[in-house]
């Protein structure tokens, strides 16, 4: 998964956006907009929800990559 990937959320509202990064370690910011515990560690990415129309952090385990960037 790389900047540039469309993916969709593998559960929930299923949404579809763009990857703006690459895969990183979760801060608490991240942890608290995803609602998991404060000092747990994840792997995620910045993706630009297209539905919303706003940056929202997702752990690369609920996203599939629908389509790579070249």
């Amino acid at each position: 998964m790389k900047v540039g990937d469309l993916v969709k959320e593998q559960y929930g509202l299923e949404r579809v956006g763009l990857v703006l990064s690459g895969i990183r370690r979760s801060t608490p910011q991240d942890n608290y907009q995803m609602g998991v515990m404060y000092g747990d560690n994840h792997r995620v990415v910045d993706v630009f929800v297209f539905e919303a129309g706003a940056k929202a952090v997702c752990d690369i385990d609920g996203v599939e990559v629908i389509s790579e960037s070249r």
